[in-house]
């Protein structure tokens, strides 16, 4: 989550800029010399150092907030406002000299922010701008101050920087001699923190933005995913996708919604990339300072580390990315953040001479105590720093109140250690897969933490990285084959040659190939050629085969079966398996059911007599059709099932239940909503975007398969696309795993039709009076008698539309334009007349701006019969009166039409002749259409003329 802030500089200086949220971390402080913990509390000044030229008044600022009893000064030393234009030029550091000497003279300590992002007008000479960071839509990185920064794992342009780091260190270690220096933070963002941005410049706005997609990201992403998956198999099981290599699998983007890049095992795999080239960027920089003076303290400068914006900001694993530093600071949102639960996450996690440091953005229209209580919070619960940014002498006064009193209440008072009484821990897979740390584990913190509302209490918040431990990628080890297709019983006569070729679909690998299958220990009588088994039996008995599968790594898994020899031939077909038999994980000590289905075995030739469990451990029973039992002991075991046919030929297979401890046990997946039926149209390019409605209470859904899909569609990266060739209707099975195994399936129905619209006629007027009169088609004569006082007219079709138009022509014409289902003539309340006459109906539906489908249709409706719709409507009657755009008149049945000429004159005496082509006539009834005529509303006169002689005149009013 991020917040739009407005900054204020005093000379002439507006910047609008957005701020992300908190946090960071850090390694074992190197910075005192003792060893000991640093107790100062720090409230300092922030300056930013935007303006290239400065105007002096940030001397002024530190003076005045000296005054104010504020004990420290964080400064911005900017990378493009020391070296201005080119690498070459001098450096100016007079600006930061004076800032520095001015602090230290007053006594105060100083934090040295170095500013590595450089603004876009100005980094011609220190990289090119295909060298910025790349966002999820192709844009090179621009937002906050109009800074730009180039590619963490840009090994040559990361030294470039580098190098000023040095220069800067160099010049005032000095500091740190002379116990001055309070730290050393380097940044790179377009609002001066250390992370990948989390926003960015598109048509002129920031909007939300995932970086870095530049090629050399995306190329090393590829090279890693190969490195840990070795197949291009097992990453395509992982990911759900059909890559043909690893140059084909992308960066996961998804532009609509970039946080959505980090859903499942594929969006996992790139949040660890990202993270680990971050980390290996950022443990580069620490190490080049601690080659100036290896005493100094270095801190991370982020956001946050737990909202939604630190997902796309890298920061959500802040305990890895500061194995090395020494503390972090964080930028508190002023109001929509609880500053206890900041500085209770970040301390949590290390160790008590970490150094923990907020920011306080003082805005002018908020009050002194909001501030206030933001640096009490923060104080209370151990933060040893907060900087306050403010800008000009006008903020800066009118926050006297509020810094006096916070610099007499705290800074006199030594840091004392905090004592967690309470815990919870959250784990870094939940973090990103719900957006945030906040979405995890605030709630629980916030119960905790305000027991006692008033006299809340730090908790202490512990992070599992359970993504960038070794074991993430235990799933990315071999998978062992599975029995696809169980081998049915083979029935042999005794003295008489057998042979049995193995199904060669007996076992399946979901991550390579099954390289060989063959059976072990065979009878003396029995022997494995080629694939096949032959051999003579010559005595009557049962023997039970095992066959073992072996995939391309050496995995193994294994099938039974068994060979009958009787007595005589015997056509009868053993039964076999009709479905599988998946692998369970259990609790131990807790009531264990599971109902084998009816239709687990069949029998093609008669009927399953009998289903047997067989080596059950002691503790398990099959009764009643189902296993039951309680678990006393952990471990594994194998439950092998048999059935029996009316013949008592059986076939048999096995499946393992894994008996676990309660915590471990996997609580399967869940979908949160079913998902509505889609339609598509023949030779259409299709696409949907599958929605994020899949969610697991004790991990996190790993991937996503589709079953029964169609060849022509293709599911990568949770998106459906293809053309389909031919109408039908698919029922898919999307089957969501979770990184326990579990899954859970939801039905998904796409229809391919042809697109088609259809049309009811309704009853028009208020909404609670609506209802449906009848279906309407073409030719439809509907009797006047039947209709109410307004009617209105409905719009189906067989596809999502983005907008549907209506055009009505007749007796009343009338034209709308809605995408408000249902599609109606008119939205809500009104409708038109029953007006006698035949209407043309015309309705337009459009998908994504291209048109999807159009349909015109003609009705009638009749004051007559169907033969004869004016029959009963008297000669030379008109209507309406008023009028909006259309007169109906109706004219004897022995008139010549085509002799008669209309035209208007208006109350002044001013003729308009009606031109031919706003002029029909149908059964009698011509419809003169005034809308395309260009006269004011009022009262005209509407005269129908034959050969020059006067038939008839009308007065009506035009509204």
């Amino acid at each position: 989550m991020s917040i739009i802030y407005l900054r204020k500089w005093v000379a002439g200086w507006l910047f609008m800029i957005i701020l992300g949220l908190a946090g960071s971390t850090a390694g074992i402080s190197q910075s005192l010399k003792t060893g000991e913990v640093d107790n100062t509390r720090y409230l300092a000044l922030l300056l930013l150092n935007l303006p290239v030229q400065s105007d002096g008044s940030e001397l002024q600022l530190i003076n005045t907030a000296k005054s104010y009893g504020l004990n420290a000064l964080y400064l911005t030393i900017p990378w493009d406002k020391v070296y201005l234009n080119a690498p070459s030029d001098k450096p100016d550091w007079t600006r930061y000299d004076s800032q520095i000497q001015l602090a230290t003279s007053l006594g105060m300590k100083v934090a040295i922010r170095i500013h590595l992002g450089r603004n876009t007008a100005r980094i011609k000479g220190f990289w090119e701008t295909e060298e910025s960071q790349i966002s999820q839509s192709g844009v090179p990185l621009s937002g906050g101050y109009l800074d730009t920064f180039y590619g963490f794992d840009n090994q040559s342009l990361v030294d470039k920087g580098l190098g000023f780091v040095k220069e800067v260190v160099s010049r005032y270690k000095y500091l740190q001699e002379k116990q001055q220096l309070i730290f050393v933070s380097v940044t790179n963002s377009p609002t001066q923190e250390g992370e990948y941005y989390s926003l960015n410049i598109k048509d002129g706005k920031e909007q939300s933005a995932a970086f870095d997609y530049s090629e050399s990201m995306r190329k090393g992403f590829q090279a890693w995913l190969k490195q840990h998956y070795i197949k291009i198999e097992r990453l395509n099981f992982l990911w759900g996708t059909s890559f043909k290599s690893f140059d084909q699998a992308p960066a996961p983007a998804t532009p609509w919604e970039p946080v959505e890049s980090f859903r499942q095992r594929f969006g996992k795999d790139w949040y660890i990339y990202r993270h680990l080239v971050f980390k290996n960027y950022f443990e580069k920089t620490v190490r080049t300072i601690r080659t100036i003076d290896p005493s100094i303290k270095i801190i991370s400068d982020y956001g946050s580390v737990f909202d939604q914006a630190s997902l796309l900001r890298g920061t959500l694993g802040y305990k890895d990315l500061n194995s090395l530093t020494d503390g972090i600071k964080v930028n508190d949102d002023l109001l929509n953040h609880n500053h206890r639960w900041s500085v209770d996450i970040l301390k949590s996690n290390f160790p008590s001479n970490f150094f923990i440091a907020n920011e306080l953005f003082v805005n002018d229209s908020f009050d002194g105590t909001v501030h206030q209580k933001q640096i009490t919070e923060n104080f209370e619960h151990g933060a040893n720093f907060v900087a306050a940014l403010i800008s000009s002498m006008k903020t800066l006064t009118q926050s006297e109140t509020f810094l006096r009193n916070s610099s007499a209440t705290w800074l006199n008072k030594p840091l004392q250690p905090i004592i967690y009484r309470d815990s919870l821990s959250y784990r870094l897979s939940d973090a990103i897969e719900k957006k945030g740390a906040v979405n995890v584990a605030f709630s629980e913190w916030y119960q905790k933490a305000y027991a006692d509302p008033n006299n809340p209490r730090p908790i202490k918040v512990k992070l599992e990285e359970d993504l960038l431990a070794n074991s993430y990628w235990d799933d990315a080890s071999n998978y062992t084959p599975y029995v696809l297709r169980p081998i049915p019983m083979q029935i042999t006569v005794v003295n008489k040659p057998f042979s049995y070729q193995l199904p060669p679909d007996t076992f399946s690998d979901v991550d390579g190939t099954i390289v060989k299958q063959e059976p072990v220990n065979l009878p003396s009588w029995l022997k494995f050629e080629n694939g096949i088994l032959k051999g003579t039996p010559q005595t009557l008995a049962d023997f039970r085969i095992k066959v073992v599968g072996t995939d391309d790594e050496g995995g193994v898994s294994e099938a039974y079966f068994t060979i009958r020899v009787d007595s005589r031939e015997n056509s009868n077909k053993p039964p076999t398996v009709n479905s599988n038999f998946s692998n369970l994980t259990i609790a131990i000590n807790e009531p264990f059911l599971l109902p084998i289905p009816a239709d687990a075995f069949i029998d093609t030739d008669g009927k399953i007599t009998k289903i047997e469990a067989f080596d059950l451990p002691s503790w398990l029973s099959y009764e009643n059709g189902a296993l039951t039992g309680t678990p006393r002991s952990l471990g594994e075991v194998r439950i092998f099932m048999k059935a029996y046919d009316n013949l008592n030929a059986f076939v048999e297979t096995y499946f393992t239940l894994r008996v676990v401890e309660p915590q471990f046990l996997n609580q399967p997946p869940f979908a949160t909503t079913p998902l509505p039926v889609k339609y598509t149209s023949v030779n259409t390019p299709f696409e949907y975007i599958l929605p994020n409605i899949f969610g697991d209470n004790d991990g996190y859904i790993s991937s996503i398969t589709i079953q029964n899909r169609p060849s022509w569609l293709d599911f990568s990266l949770n998106v459906f696309s293809g053309t389909p060739t031919e109408e039908g209707r698919y029922n898919l099975i999307i089957r969501a795993y979770d990184n326990g195994g579990a899954f859970v399936d939801l039905p998904f129905t796409l229809i391919v039709e042809i697109p088609k619209l259809s049309f009811e006629l309704v009853r028009g007027g208020r909404a609670i009076n609506q209802s449906i009169i009848r279906k309407l088609e073409g030719d439809n004569v509907i009797p006047y008698d039947e209709l109410p006082e307004l009617l209105n007219i409905y719009a189906y079709g067989n596809f999502e539309y983005d907008q549907v138009s209506f055009e009505l022509n007749g007796p009343y014409v009338k034209k709308s334009t809605t995408n408000k289902f249902p599609y109606a003539l008119y939205e809500g309340e009104g409708g038109f007349p029953p007006f006698v006459g035949r209407y043309t109906l015309t309705v337009k539906a459009a998908h994504k701006d291209s048109a999807v489908v159009s349909n015109s249709i003609q009705f009638s409706i009749s004051y007559g019969d169907s033969l004869d719709i004016t029959k009963n409507i008297a000669d030379w009657n008109f209507y309406p009166n008023p009028t909006e755009n259309v007169i109906n008149i109706k004219l004897p049945r022995d008139t010549n039409s085509e002799l008669l000429k209309y035209s208007l004159i208006s109350v002044s005496g001013k003729s308009f002749s009606i031109p031919s082509h706003a002029i029909t006539t149908f059964d009698n009834l011509t419809n003169i259409y005034l809308g395309n005529i260009p006269i004011a509303s009022g009262v005209y006169f509407v005269r129908v003329e034959s050969e020059n002689e006067l038939l008839k005149q009308y007065k009506i009013f035009k509204r």
